[in-house]
């Protein structure tokens, strides 16, 4: 069992891979607020406010791999919000990470930053970020954040960039671009424990949908290199939208 640290773990995403995956790992959990359900096993949760540089190097003492969920995460955030949760709380925490020597730095980045392109063009790995709003550029800064340290301090880090992430049991999504770049609790899961698993030096970037019929984001490489073997379809799970 590897000890891994995970940030925002009271979040949708954060829940659905420790559900998943409780039994594998030792979490050590962090977030703003209290998790809905007592921690019980061999896990523990620390409440932290991760924009206090010393909680992230407290955190990260004696863990193997960093999965970071946390942070502001809406498209319409304004420069004051994603500065210190998006860029501040990355930037510490990659550097506490370092100090650390945590063999494997997990960064939850964003479709948001490629959503520049047209949405009836898919993305592929080579193709440059585009990111369509101030959310996404605090996303490309983490993925830029990833790829230095990778490179000048040879560190290993995988920036997954997760899509629509909805329940299937969920509210339908509203637009085809949704349904192309839909992510399930079950293959979010999946995704971020090949991502702490897989063999990788250096900095790589992973795109994070489901096995939909349309795919906004090319899964080609994200399979080859993390063994990523997603299991659903949007366009099998919820109703097309008329337009």
């Amino acid at each position: 069992m590897r000890k891994v640290l995970v940030t925002g773990s009271s979040g949708r995403i954060g829940q659905a891979f420790l559900a998943a995956y409780n039994e594998r790992y030792e979490f050590v959990l962090t977030d703003i607020r209290e998790p809905a359900d007592p921690v019980v096993g061999p896990h523990h949760f620390v409440q932290s406010d991760l924009s206090d540089a010393s909680a992230a190097a407290d955190l990260c003492r004696g863990v193997d791999a960093v999965v970071h969920l946390a942070g502001v995460s809406n498209p319409a955030a304004e420069f004051a919000d994603v500065l210190p949760a998006n860029i501040l709380v990355t930037t510490y925490l990659i550097e506490a990470a370092h100090k650390a020597r945590v063999s494997r730095f997990v960064y939850a980045s964003s479709a948001q930053t490629i959503e520049g392109y047209p949405p009836d063009r898919q993305v592929v790995q080579a193709m440059a970020v585009a990111p369509a709003n101030l959310y996404g550029v605090s996303k490309c800064y983490g993925e830029a954040l990833c790829s230095l340290y990778a490179t000048q301090h040879g560190m290993s880090c995988v920036s997954l960039r997760i899509g629509a992430f909805e329940p299937a049991d969920g509210p339908p999504l509203e637009t085809l671009r949704d349904l192309s770049a839909w992510l399930s609790p079950r293959d979010a899961a999946h995704l971020i424990d090949r991502a702490i698993q897989a063999d990788i030096d250096g900095s790589f970037i992973a795109h994070g949908i489901s096995n939909n019929r349309f795919k906004r984001l090319d899964l080609t490489e994200t399979c080859r290199v993390l063994g990523y073997a997603p299991q659903d379809d949007a366009f099998s799970t919820f109703p097309i939208p008329s337009a």
